[in-house]
């Protein structure tokens, strides 16, 4: 065996068929709200009112035979933009059932970042009750007054691996996001793989769908809760008195979060005053997740029996890593269906064990590609196919891995490479310290200074001396904060919880030569 065989992973099969029988994504929405029945699948947090799994099938092959009326067909694209509500995956599903496209768009995107997104539109529909003006159509004007006779509505067959079944917008924290074209293969492979997992968990599996559903992991999650019969309690956006008392009123067992959200369980005061015993699991991912933090949340919650750590991005549909053991700080070994491995970035030679260079990822939960963007798409792969993540890391001894940060994100200084989330991590064990990022800042004799903006707990007092020094006597000289510290009121973000770096870094002006 070569050295660059023995350093390529693979996480094996599944257990049970991908396509259970189905000849597309559309087919296998069908067979499984069918299967799940008359039980309640979805319960609006805000308004308790709750939604079986027939009453999804039902609306949403209503929805799907007036979209063909109205001229929707294979490969139309069809724009979702909207918070958490049960009329995202209603419409999705039932674009999907046309061998349509969803394209899940965030609420919160500016003209120019739609205009980017969306350059043409043809019909605007508006969920809700009022009709700003006659050219936008109600969502309920959708619906025919008959039921729908959905018992014999069957999609049409798809080319699984080449048909477009979902478009997510990478994240953008680097410029404009760019459309990611997942398959129908792809995320029938993602919902095998969590039937699979979610079967071998010995409770009963009450979800909080908290991540925005525009998002690929929020999204997933709502499409493994209404297809692999896991009840969702679902809120529309993050408030923390709403937050808690619904994991109170609703003894919510499990839930999905981002890192933000952990260091908010870890260190918010409010917290004390809710009980939270029913939570027995808690997913992260999204961005990275510290040993300290993860350490803080299990003292603090004792009934949670773990943490689901993973590591994936939109152009893998989902996560390639998992770790649910001890390994604090790791992401897990490789999961079933994919193909890891870790490349010198400068040669593309693959690396041993604990030697950090660029994560690979092969296999098939990996996009087809960028929407129109042939260029950031061929950027993306080798030659031989492997998709390069953009993101540093490196595997031990026992093939658990570690992520380091983006490559675009770290920080040279003076020749070192400093990764701002090992210096975040450390920052965020300070007990005064809410939030914080880093970022480098130009120097024209160091290249990049690493400058920490912070944000204090309420009511906290700290100088720029004493975070400077609480990093210094915890890192190593390159990794300390020799561009000083800002004290700021909060940290910009994406919506799936990454830091905004490009934002902060944009206050410093190019170092003069």
């Amino acid at each position: 065996m070569s050295t660059d065989e023995k350093y390529v992973f693979y996480g094996g099969s599944l257990e049970e068929p991908i396509e259970a029988g189905c000849n597309s994504l559309g087919e296998l929405i069908i067979k499984r709200l069918k299967e799940n029945g008359e039980g309640v699948a979805y319960i609006d947090g805000m308004t308790d009112e709750k939604f079986t799994y027939a009453d999804v099938l039902e609306r949403s092959v209503r929805l799907a035979n007036r979209f063909h009326r109205l001229g929707i067909k294979k490969d139309t694209v069809v724009a979702v933009m909207c918070e958490n509500r049960i009329e995202m995956p209603i419409v999705t599903f039932a674009a999907t059932y046309l061998r349509a496209i969803p394209i899940l768009l965030n609420p919160g995107y500016t003209a120019t970042e739609l205009a980017h997104t969306v350059p043409s539109i043809k019909l605007t529909v508006l969920f809700g009750d009022k009709k700003p003006n006659p050219k936008v159509t109600l969502f309920r004007e959708l619906f025919d007054r008959n039921r729908a006779q959905y018992i014999s509505f069957t999609p049409q067959p798809a080319k699984l691996g080449d048909q477009v079944g979902l478009m997510v917008l990478s994240s953008g924290t680097t410029g404009l996001p760019k459309a990611v074209q997942l398959t129908h293969h792809n995320i029938m492979c993602v919902l095998a793989y969590m039937r699979e997992n979610a079967n071998v968990i010995p409770f009963e599996q009450i979800g909080l769908g908290l991540l925005p559903f525009f998002h690929v992991y929020g999204y997933m999650v709502l499409m493994h809760s209404l297809l692999n019969k896991r009840l969702l309690v679902a809120l529309p956006r993050f408030e923390p008195t709403l937050f808690l008392s619904t994991i109170q009123k609703y003894r919510v067992t499990v839930a999905s979060l981002a890192p933000p959200l952990m260091v908010f369980l870890a260190k918010h005061p409010l917290v004390d005053k809710y009980d939270l015993s029913s939570l027995v699991f808690l997913g992260c991912g999204a961005a990275p997740l510290s040993k300290e933090l993860e350490l803080a949340v299990m003292k603090r919650l004792p009934n949670l029996q773990m943490i689901l750590v993973g590591y994936g991005l939109s152009e893998t549909s989902l996560g390639v890593t998992t770790r649910a053991s001890d390994v604090h700080g790791s992401v897990g070994k490789v999961n079933k269906l994919s193909w890891l491995k870790v490349v010198d970035v400068e040669t593309g030679r693959t690396l041993g064990p604990r030697q950090t260079g660029e994560i690979c990822v092969k296999g098939p939960l990996v996009m087809k590609g960028y929407l129109n963007n042939d260029r950031e798409t061929r950027a993306m792969f080798d030659r031989d196919g492997w998709l390069h993540t953009g993101d540093t890391g490196y595997f031990d001894e026992e093939e658990n891995f570690y992520i380091v940060d983006r490559i675009k994100d770290l920080i040279k200084y003076k020749g070192f490479q400093v990764p701002p989330a090992e210096v975040e991590a450390v920052l965020l064990t300070h007990p005064s310290i809410k939030d914080c990022a880093v970022v480098g800042r130009p120097d024209a004799s160091a290249g990049q200074l690493p400058v920490a903006f912070v944000v204090l707990q309420p009511g906290a007092n700290l100088t720029e001396a004493e975070v400077t020094q609480y990093v210094a006597e915890r890192l190593s000289k390159q990794k300390q904060l020799h561009g000083g510290v800002r004290f700021v009121h909060e940290i910009p973000k994406t919506a799936s919880g990454k830091i905004l770096r490009r934002e902060l870094a944009a206050i410093f002006p190019k170092a003069k030569l």
